[in-house]
């Protein structure tokens, strides 16, 4: 669950896509129980999210500690319901991006140019 760097604590937080570009915030288990932690939105996969004085105490100066490093780790589904894939190409659409296969704009499709189409 944690793994150690010198006084840091390193662990991982897995979110949505959804959290990601929302934002959100969830409990997230620390070394001294959970704490609340807020994901910005925009958050992108990998970036590394800080709790001050949530690691391991230096030597010799017990009040001083090291922080609790979060990586985000961004759930990207392999299998979308009807529904939600529905609402994903409009979204891409609202946004302009070309999803799927892109056979460029008034081009027809196969060698005779749609000639036999409806």
């Amino acid at each position: 669950m944690f793994k150690r760097d010198g006084i840091n604590i390193l662990s991982d937080l897995k979110v949505s896509y959804l959290q990601a570009i929302l934002g959100c915030e969830l409990d997230i288990e620390t070394v001294d129980g959970e704490v609340a932690i807020q994901v910005p939105a925009g958050t992108q996969p990998n970036t590394v999210l800080s709790l001050e004085g949530r690691g391991v105490p230096r030597l010799g100066n017990p009040v001083s500690r090291g922080k609790h490093l979060i990586t985000v780790r961004v759930d990207i589904p392999s299998r979308l319901k009807a529904e939600e894939r529905d609402l994903l190409v409009k979204l891409a659409e609202v946004r302009g991006d070309v999803i799927g296969r892109a056979s460029g704009k008034g081009k027809k499709d196969g060698f005779l140019g749609g000639l036999f189409n409806g």
